[in-house]
């Protein structure tokens, strides 16, 4: 029978996804040429069932691979012949972290309410992509479902910047919501759909508000950033934001943050407080937070365009309606995850300093009387702009 054998590729598939991602001295074209053939070979082994009961193992997958046709430098994912879709769900963020635990029950659902007519395949801890480089393979059809965070999405869409700029910062959770939901996120979410030949699957998820985090040096003040090394996530916008305060940016990934802080390379870092407690940043050398709310970041759930049209209309229902049940209650989740996690670190060392009123007021004023020229650098619309602080004006008067 073929299923032993296709049992064999799944596992090759699963290790040439952890050399592809952690083997970073091969040459990934390559790594993605063999899977590309890999998902051929599967594909050929559900196609060719009674030939694989006739002849030996080692024939069907030499005449496989010599029957393929020559792959692109990436071949993506190809659906299961007369049987179910593959569907892969990748995040970069480890299992105790909310926004995995969401992913989890959304691929749950979707095998579902799909009638096992997608198999799915969910991916944490970065072990399939980390999430800037799922932003890329979305766009080139090698994955099927991502979340990535708004701080990796303004290279692709500059627009995606408006929401880091000083009109937002320390702003209200139901504001912030309320803009995002409105007329702005979905200008967003149709760029994003052109520019990264994807889908956007419903509402965006909550991460939360994050804050400058302080290593062996205590950032307690908001002028205490100035002249400090304040690592981010991501984002042109959150570098610009640092920048106009007086700090020194660094883009680090969160996968490679801990030896950054065991080394003390920075001074401070700009995260949230579920993403370290998660993720057990505390352990490396975070000591306390500047809990400012510098700006709110969402999650952005996309499919992949080449992955959407094997479906049919069921199937995609069935994951928008997966979506649409998960992310209600993920978004109030976003919010209890934060406040347990503040407290479990609290409750660990983790000292706590606030801004004052005054600090806090006379800092935005700052920042929004630069807000015109930073936007021009991140080459974000002026139209945009505008519709966002139009946007956020209604907001704030109901």
């Amino acid at each position: 029978m073929s299923c032993p054998v296709i049992a064999i590729v799944d596992i090759l598939l699963r290790l040439l996804a952890f050399v592809k991602n952690r083997c970073l001295h091969l040459p990934h074209q390559s790594v993605s040429v063999i899977i590309g053939k890999c998902y051929i070979i599967r594909r050929s082994l559900i196609f060719t069932e009674g030939v694989v009961m006739k002849f030996p193992m080692a024939l069907v997958f030499a005449s496989c691979l010599l029957a393929a046709p020559a792959p692109a430098e990436t071949i993506p994912a190809v659906p299961l012949a007369a049987g179910p879709v593959l569907c892969r769900i990748s995040t970069e963020n480890g299992p105790a972290h909310f926004q995995a635990k969401a992913l989890r029950r959304f691929s749950e659902l979707i095998a579902v309410r799909s009638n096992g007519t997608i198999l799915v395949e969910f991916h944490e801890s970065g072990k399939l992509y980390r999430d800037a480089d799922a932003v890329g393979a979305i766009a080139r059809g090698e994955l099927e479902i991502a979340a990535p965070g708004i701080w990796q999405l303004d290279k692709l869409v500059p627009d995606t910047a408006v929401l880091m700029l000083p009109s937002m910062f320390a702003k209200p959770r139901e504001i912030i919501r309320a803009v995002v939901d409105g007329p702005v996120g979905a200008a967003l979410s149709s760029d994003l759909e052109e520019s990264m030949r994807a889908v956007v699957l419903g509402p965006w998820l909550d991460l939360g508000y994050g804050h400058i985090f302080g290593t062996a040096v205590r950032i307690r003040s908001i002028a205490e950033i100035r002249g400090r090394s304040i690592r981010v996530a991501g984002g042109k916008g959150n570098e610009e934001r640092i920048k106009a305060l007086g700090g020194l940016p660094v883009s680090i990934p969160l996968l490679d943050l801990p030896a950054y802080l065991e080394r003390r390379l920075v001074d401070g870092v700009l995260t949230t407080y579920e993403t370290v407690e998660s993720a057990a940043l505390d352990s490396h050398g975070v000591r306390s937070v500047l809990e400012d709310n510098q700006y709110y970041p969402f999650y952005v759930p996309v499919a992949g365009k080449a992955f959407w049209a094997r479906l049919d209309e069921g199937q995609r229902q069935a994951i928008r309606g997966a979506w649409a049940e998960v992310v209600v209650d993920a978004r109030e989740e976003a919010v209890r995850a934060q406040e347990a996690a503040k407290r479990s670190l609290v409750e660990r060392g983790l000292t706590v300093y606030r801004p004052t009123a005054e600090e806090s007021s006379k800092t935005h004023a700052a920042l929004l009387a630069r807000e015109d020229e930073i936007a021009e650098r991140l080459n974000v619309s002026a139209d945009l702009l505008a519709q966002l602080r139009r946007e956020l004006g209604k907001a704030e008067r109901r």
